[in-house]
């Protein structure tokens, strides 16, 4: 009996652990977001305004709220007249 409380013990002291040595286990999306730089836009050229639904929302210099970073490179690509400022809304 005393093996197998020595196994669990060890499970759980390493279940406890690690969490707080993962990448994204506690890092709330705020401080993620705020870690990323700037979208790069050249991978959007061929395929503008063909873009997935998903909210990561980026604010542009403009004052506007994209809702991703496809959505803002094919404006930013087709108009050109702003630029990114950050993650999040505006």
């Amino acid at each position: 009996m005393s093996f197998f409380s020595s196994w669990i013990k060890a499970i759980l002291i390493i279940g406890l652990a690690f969490p707080l040595y993962c990448e994204t286990s506690f890092a709330s999306s705020r401080k993620t977001r705020d870690m990323r730089g700037a979208p790069v836009c050249g991978i959007y050229v061929g395929q503008l305004h063909f873009c997935t639904r998903e909210m990561d929302p980026i604010c542009a210099t403009n004052g506007k709220t994209y809702s991703n970073k496809c959505v803002f490179c094919s404006e930013k690509i087709e108009k050109g007249r702003f630029d990114f400022s950050h993650w999040g809304h505006c």
